[in-house]
């Protein structure tokens, strides 16, 4: 909610500078009623920008701090079936409440909804932080999901840091600490935007609770959350706790489809007023963007959280180490992205950006499924360069894309959108990517009886966890384990692969349209 404060604070009405901001009430005819000039100047207006700026840096890091944590993480819960969970319910709870947010900050307290989110997103940190046991980490995960420039600039360094600062926090303090550092980060926000944050009463405010909560479109939002919930438990306990014939797979299929019918056949019926409004959802550019980024996502998330365990495990570095390793990724990525922006400026058509960075997208990511126990960082490293640059262009290229067939209120709407299908696909990509890992680090390891692997050494592989697998095997073992890993970990880059290869065939979709404004 963070990015969704800052887009209203310095696009609403077409203010470009945040020192500029303006409260303006329409009736139901579109005539203007009021406009209360609301300036921001000074010290003032530096204390604010660096707490939203810290806010997009928490919500922003929490997407990819556990990466390199995992591996301590299901060592200590015995939770190497729940890899998936814990990026996924961060990911699945920013996509769902994404709609409801820009709702939010239109029809209730700008400072006041900001504040109850963050506080809602600290008591998640502390949830996390305080965790003793897998289940509860994944319910605090899923608890918190000019002057612009700047503050989405701390994004592209979140991204960056997340996995190094996750690393350094836990191997040299807890991984606890990857949440606990959540808590006096968010106080300095809460403090700033408390005390020098004061926007003037909108005439909206007059209107009654009842009456703003019927324009957030609660009923869509509780149909839709159970029924993705019940699509990746189903996704999650496919092969691994349930066989995919069995009646509670079955069960959980059917259930989540019939849903998710039902939560269509809803949004048909809101209109313009639903949580994806049918109008913008099958217009062409908006439709195919959604996809996009469904598919990019689920590639860049697989590559988030497997690639430091890759590192940790196959490889035997610290956390910190992997953190450091992943670099080459993140760097690149936001390279690519200010490249793209750039380059969009300049030809005005983002069409060309995001076909080239679907394509290096898919080869980067199809080269990391030949990874090897002996792969030097001769190949990972640029292979990782090839997915990161891709991933930049891709990602961000399809918000241009749709601003250049949408007008005035569309445009968040249809970002909003945009922004749902992109954490959505985060969240649907890691349970199969986790699924897939699961199923086949089982059948590797129950291959290795000539080295001793039975039954029950295969439970007590993977109820160790990841860090601890080359603690618990002989030496003798130890080579044909990490070949096993190494083949579970590789089964989920082709899942990655394959979304990166449907995102470029999305790409054909897109119109061609300018983003430069007609002469």
């Amino acid at each position: 909610m963070a990015n969704t404060m800052t887009d209203t604070m310095a696009d609403e009405n077409g203010h470009e500078s945040i020192e500029d901001i303006k409260s303006t009430s329409i009736d139901k005819e579109g005539s203007q009623e009021e406009t209360a000039v609301f300036e921001l100047a000074g010290s003032k207006l530096l204390l604010v920008m660096i707490g939203l700026a810290l806010a997009i840096f928490l919500s922003s890091i929490d997407g990819s701090i556990i990466s390199t944590a995992i591996p301590r993480i299901t060592s200590q819960f015995g939770s190497i079936d729940d890899i998936g969970w814990y990026g996924s319910a961060y990911s699945l709870a920013m996509c769902s409440f994404q709609p409801i947010a820009g709702k939010l900050y239109a029809n209730f307290s700008m400072k006041i909804v900001f504040l109850s989110t963050m506080a809602v997103f600290e008591f998640g940190s502390l949830i996390c932080a305080t965790a003793v046991n897998s289940p509860m980490l994944v319910v605090g995960r899923a608890k918190r999901g000019t002057f612009i420039g700047i503050l989405h600039s701390t994004y592209g360094v979140a991204t960056i840091l997340g996995p190094l600062l996750g690393g350094v926090l836990t191997q040299h303090a807890s991984w606890r600490w990857c949440f606990y550092i959540n808590l006096p980060i968010g106080a300095v926000t809460f403090t700033f935007l408390t005390l020098f944050f004061h926007p003037p009463a909108r005439n909206s405010d007059n209107v009654t609770v009842l009456q703003k909560l019927a324009k957030l479109d609660l009923i869509g939002a509780f149909l839709f959350i159970p029924s993705i919930i019940i699509i990746l438990l189903a996704l999650q306990w496919g092969g691994t706790r349930h066989a995919w014939k069995s009646v509670t797979i079955i069960g959980l299929i059917l259930g989540g489809a019939g849903l998710l019918t039902v939560f269509a056949s809803w949004q048909v019926h809101k209109g313009d007023n639903a949580m994806i409004p049918p109008r913008l959802i099958t217009q062409r550019t908006i439709f195919t963007a959604c996809f996009i980024n469904f598919f990019a996502m689920g590639a860049v998330y697989t590559s988030i959280y497997y690639l430091p365990e890759w590192f940790q495990v196959i490889k035997g570095v610290s956390p910190t180490k992997s953190g450091v390793m992943y670099l080459p990724l993140a760097i690149s990525e936001i390279i690519s992205a200010i490249g793209a922006g750039m380059g969009v400026s300049f030809l005005g058509y983002a069409n060309p950006f995001i076909f080239t960075g679907t394509a290096l997208m898919s080869i980067g990511t199809g080269l990391i499924t030949t990874f090897t126990p002996t792969t030097s960082h001769q190949r990972w490293i640029p292979y990782q360069v090839l997915q990161g640059l891709g991933a930049g262009m891709t990602l961000s290229m399809p918000y241009m894309a749709t601003q250049t067939v949408l007008k005035g209120d569309d445009i968040p709407v249809g970002t909003s959108l945009v922004q749902l299908f992109q954490f959505l696909g985060g969240s649907v990509f890691l349970s199969i990517s986790q699924a897939l890992f699961t199923n086949q680090l089982t059948s590797s390891l129950s291959k290795l009886g000539s080295v001793g692997i039975g039954r029950a050494e295969i439970d007590k592989i993977l109820s160790a966890g990841t860090s601890s697998v080359r603690k618990i095997v002989t030496e003798a073992q130890l080579s044909a384990v990490i070949g096993a890993y190494n083949h579970g970990i590789v089964s989920a880059f082709y899942i990655a692969t394959a979304a990166a290869a449907v995102a470029f065939v999305f790409t054909f979709g897109l119109e061609w349209r300018s983003v430069k404004p007609k002469s």
